[in-house]
């Protein structure tokens, strides 16, 4: 029982376990609250779940000996004596175990990215109403601005008590790094986000994913254009595709264009580059705190909105130039290089986005979220100690 292992008479610290990317990666706000804690909040025993075959990050797990291995004994032991599950995607980065496993364990979602650019997968509740797909594992999710506890309420079904507004942890994070990495205008990223119907296909050489992906860099002349003046656009794979990152590096090494390794630190490549490029990743909303222009290449838009969508106007509230072919996506990169990364065109669009996105711009969101975890806790412990 949870009274009894977390909360012994020998007053055991309480153990958080943390978590991202189905165990596989040590990143996301889950990272940046993991380290605040560890540091932080002494009365708690903090430990970072990741897969044995995890991918090998540069941005390292700075406690080695609060590594704990997804699915091996110590992990599953780890997992029923915890006295909360902290991650970004689901209870899968952490443990396998169903909610009824471990029932004394308080759940805390941080969400992956500020929610606005694709809609969450919804699930039918028993009482016919839809919700989001994980929604009954959780007992708080952590949002960024009202608008976006508005979305968790409204679209999600969150209850409002079960909402915490309190920022993105990882933008302490971004606070912090920008501070000693600088954009010198040398460096763009260019980060396209997974496709749900390129799911079962076994290669993206000939989809048009990837034709509309060579247009942009190669036919539209891109590629030296960048070139010529010493510039490098760095191309991040996205986590779900990374079984193609072979086809990636193979096709779209170019000679201004470099293939970033599935472990590179994003927060560091964010901070040093001078533009951002995607379609419709939420990171954009990383360099929009950052108040450096993105660029949307938003090649298949329609059928994006038919099979995903989005929480807000991709038409009227983008907060940066929207390109639907290569060549206007390419004109867009080298208007941004010519006028050296101006954001004068869409400065009111960026205001809006950032009142519309940002409640704290602080560097106390880890803070923030830390307090609310610490009284859940607490208010749980009482709990189980009346009803022992």
């Amino acid at each position: 029982l949870f009274h009894s292992s977390t909360f012994t008479q020998k007053q055991e610290k309480p153990i958080l376990l943390f978590g991202a990317f189905g165990g596989r990666r040590y990143d996301d706000n889950s990272a940046s609250l993991f380290e605040y804690m560890t540091e932080n909040e002494p009365d708690y025993d903090c430990y970072w779940v990741i897969r044995k075959d995890s991918l090998d990050d540069e941005r390292k797990i700075p406690y080695e000996q609060r590594i704990v291995y997804k699915d091996t004994i110590k992990g599953c032991l780890f997992a029923r004596k915890a006295a909360a599950f902290i991650y970004t995607h689901g209870r899968y980065d952490i443990t396998d175990f169903k909610k009824a496993d471990t029932p004394n364990a308080l759940n805390i979602m941080l969400d992956h990215g500020f929610t606005s650019l694709k809609k969450t997968t919804m699930d039918k509740l028993s009482t016919g109403e839809l919700a989001a797909k994980d929604l009954l594992d959780w007992d708080l999710i952590v949002s960024g601005s009202e608008a976006e506890a508005c979305i968790h309420n409204r679209q999600w079904c969150v209850p409002k008590e079960k909402i915490a507004l309190a920022g993105l942890a990882r933008y302490d994070r971004l606070d912090a790094i920008k501070k000693d990495v600088h954009a010198d205008g040398r460096s763009i990223l260019y980060m396209p986000t997974w496709r749900e119907w390129n799911a079962k296909k076994i290669s993206l050489a000939k989809t048009d994913f990837f034709t509309q992906i060579k247009s942009f860099l190669v036919d539209s002349a891109l590629d030296d254009f960048l070139f010529e003046r010493g510039i490098t656009l760095y191309i991040y794979v996205h986590m779900w595709m990374r079984e193609f990152f072979t086809e990636f590096r193979n096709n779209f090494s170019l000679k201004s264009t470099l293939i970033l390794d599935q472990g590179a630190d994003l927060q560091k490549m964010l901070a040093g580059s001078s533009l951002f490029i995607t379609d419709y990743s939420s990171v954009a909303w990383d360099f929009l705190y950052l108040d450096r222009p993105v660029l949307f290449y938003q090649f298949d838009l329609e059928k994006y909105m038919e099979q995903t969508g989005a929480y807000i106007d991709m038409k009227k509230d983008l907060f940066g130039p929207a390109a639907y072919c290569p060549e206007e996506a390419a004109g867009w990169v080298k208007y941004f290089v010519e006028n050296d990364y101006s954001t004068e065109l869409f400065s009111q669009k960026m205001d809006a986005g950032k009142k519309y996105a940002f409640a704290y711009s602080d560097g106390k969101n880890c803070s923030r979220i830390s307090g609310t975890i610490k009284k859940m806790l607490a208010e749980a412990k009482i709990l189980l100690i009346r009803t022992a």
